[in-house]
């Protein structure tokens, strides 16, 4: 993985002053060094993940295989995001069906779902740490009833409970009714928790390697460990979002890709971001954007519109898959395209995009990597974990709440009991 900044609009000096250094040095020691209780337990997870639960994943997942047409995911925000992300950007290897359900309360969206899934064997796996979360129950106990009417009372086996250890709502239930339970780690919050069983389950499940993922983490924890500034380019990336933000005073981080696969790990990104910063009229909105799809709608804005925005590009240098043009007709105005691959074409819109956007004053972070698979999806996860955490600090705010979300549970719960 790379960082490139040169077309950051930041000089090189202004990320290595005094205060940066002592900034960065301060917050990795505070990650490195605080109680797990914080919400640090992600920081040294690749190193101390659980041997055991991962053997449990991979025998869960080899047996859903086995018995499953399809597995249906219940879980919202961080429950669901991140097992999206690398499912849609890594090749799945099994013929099994993955599909979410309790994302919205779209009752459309669900009964969709369960129409399609009424003739196929099904095994559901519900995620929600507190076990609490009113989208999640209401889903479960619609999607129950859908599973009594399948299996009759054998239906509790095709059941899966991702939740506390030891505590909540749905760790009772299972206990109770004897259900499969794999655990969100204590002091792990969801959108950090890509690298767990919320993650980890999905992958195994659609044949993906969760040992090279955890591989991919565990080298990125090795790299990053270090709180010299100028070798670690996720603390440099969080201070160049933080000089951007302050200095140049922009509100919106654009995270842009020139690959379809890429499109959910931006979701994950905008929450990761948002729902670690946006605190006290603080931090960047994250909007993720695919191009050139997204060139053709939003191009323009980004190009003259209010100058409020920065970019960071996700490049992927190596395509997954290509084709050529071929005979291209004299007199058509794509023939000097004539012998040229899609990978050129995509190549040049990027090229052409950073420079035009660069141009147009939007400062630019570039982070590259050779290809996509395993080891690359778990380095980028935890380099943005780590570089979203430290930026959060750099702004004084918690990484590791979200009070603004809370407050609208509870209003939903107010409106719901009159």
């Amino acid at each position: 993985m790379k960082l490139n900044l040169e077309n950051s609009l930041i000089k090189e000096n202004e990320f290595y002053q005094k205060d940066y250094q002592k900034k960065i040095k301060e917050i990795n020691y505070v990650l490195r060094s605080t109680d797990q209780s914080a919400g640090l337990a992600w920081v040294d997870w690749p190193l101390c993940y659980d041997k055991k639960e991962f053997l449990n994943i991979q025998k869960l997942a080899k047996h859903i295989n086995e018995t499953s047409d399809a597995l249906l995911i219940v879980g919202i925000g961080g429950s669901y995001l991140g097992a999206k992300a690398g499912l849609e950007l890594l090749s799945k290897k099994s013929n099994i069906e993955i599909l979410f359900a309790g994302t919205n309360l779209d009752y459309t969206d669900l009964g969709a779902k369960l129409e399609y899934l009424k003739d196929k064997d099904v095994t559901v796996n519900v995620v929600s740490k507190s076990g609490t979360t009113v989208e999640i129950l209401a889903t479960l106990n619609i999607i129950e009833r859908f599973m009594r009417g399948k299996y009759k009372n054998d239906y509790k086996k095709r059941m899966i409970y991702t939740t506390d250890k030891r505590k909540g709502y749905l760790r009772e239930c299972a206990v109770l009714d004897g259900i499969e339970t794999l655990v969100v780690p204590d002091n792990m919050g969801g959108r950090y928790s890509v690298l767990s069983a919320v993650g980890m389950l999905p992958f195994a499940v659609a044949g993906i390697s969760i040992k090279k993922i955890m591989e991919g983490a565990i080298q990125a924890y090795n790299d990053l460990n270090i709180d010299e500034l100028e070798y670690n380019p996720a603390y440099k990336y969080a201070v160049y979002r933080h000089l951007v933000h302050k200095k140049y005073e922009k509100k919106v981080e654009l995270i842009s890709t020139f690959s379809n696969k890429m499109s959910s790990f931006g979701a994950w990104l905008q929450q990761l971001y948002c729902e670690s910063e946006g605190k006290d009229g603080k931090g960047l909105f994250v909007s993720p954007l695919t191009f050139t799809t997204d060139l053709h709608s939003v191009g323009q804005f980004i190009q003259q519109g209010s100058p409020i925005l920065a970019e960071t590009f996700i490049d992927v240098e190596t395509p997954q898959k290509d084709n050529a043009i071929l005979n291209v007709p004299l007199g058509s105005p794509i023939k000097f395209l004539d012998n040229k691959n899609i990978s050129d074409l995509s190549k040049a819109a990027f090229d052409g995009t950073v420079k035009a956007h660069s141009e147009a004053g939007v400062p630019i972070a570039i982070i590259s990597i050779d290809e996509i698979n395993e080891f690359n999806f778990g380095y980028l996860v935890y380099f943005f974990e780590l570089s979203c955490a430290a930026s959060s600090l750099l702004l004084g705010v918690n990484p590791f709440n979200q009070p603004g979300v809370e407050q609208y549970k509870s209003y939903m719960k107010e409106n719901l009991k009159k």
